[in-house]
């Protein structure tokens, strides 16, 4: 990969603590397949199509130029550390909602104070270090989404819309959770024995 890479382009990933090892090659494949392929190669960033404001190649999993928002790149970086993914339950607003953070104690306390859903009663009520949990929680979102729903917090005195909101019952996210984390090492960190207050709607 080496010899199809720019003399800018290894400045780039030199900058970025990345090398010709960490780039597939997605020149001559179409999006939706290299999007699948790059995550199964373990690749942080794809060669791909020029961009269109500076003609840049580098791009993110998700593809967006790299070179232009490094942001794009970072993320991508945070999307891949182990951390925990938990699950919290608030009984005031009837929601769950799946995270993940380096801080249980501290996570808690935040979204408590962010008031996420209009609520402040929030407990984390399950929740396990692993690898990749950005990745991770990403997948049990898109599982969950078609109980998303619209609702809001305030994060540094403004509004913000949440995503990670979802109006269903512990044990649906809890089933979804178990079946991503399948085969995988995991440390336990905080499993309720009694979870059935957050039973909110039928299974």
């Amino acid at each position: 990969m080496e010899d199809e890479l720019t003399t800018d382009e290894l400045a780039f990933l030199a900058r970025q603590g990345l090398g010709p090892d960490d780039v597939f090659d997605a020149r001559w494949m179409s999006q939706a397949d290299w999007f699948e392929e790059i995550k199964k190669a373990g690749k942080q960033v794809a060669l791909g199509g020029p961009c269109k404001k500076q003609s840049h190649r580098l791009r993110s999993r998700k593809g967006h130029c790299v070179q232009c928002n490094t942001a794009k790149l970072a993320y991508a970086a945070r999307h891949n550390l182990e951390q925990y993914l938990y699950i919290a339950g608030s009984l005031q607003a009837r929601l769950i909602k799946v995270g993940v953070c380096k801080n249980l104690l501290q996570r808690n306390r935040q979204i408590c104070a962010e008031r996420h859903g209009g609520a402040a009663d929030w407990e984390i009520i399950y929740a396990v270090n692993v690898a990749r949990a950005g990745e991770i929680e990403d997948r049990i979102l898109d599982q969950l989404s078609p109980y998303s729903v619209d609702e809001h917090y305030w994060k540094n005195g403004s509004l913000q819309k949440s995503i990670e909101l979802r109006r269903c019952s512990i044990s649906q996210a809890l089933a979804v959770v178990h079946a991503e984390l399948e085969g995988r090492p995991f440390d336990p960190a905080i499993n309720w024995r009694d979870k059935s207050a957050y039973e909110f709607v039928p299974r």
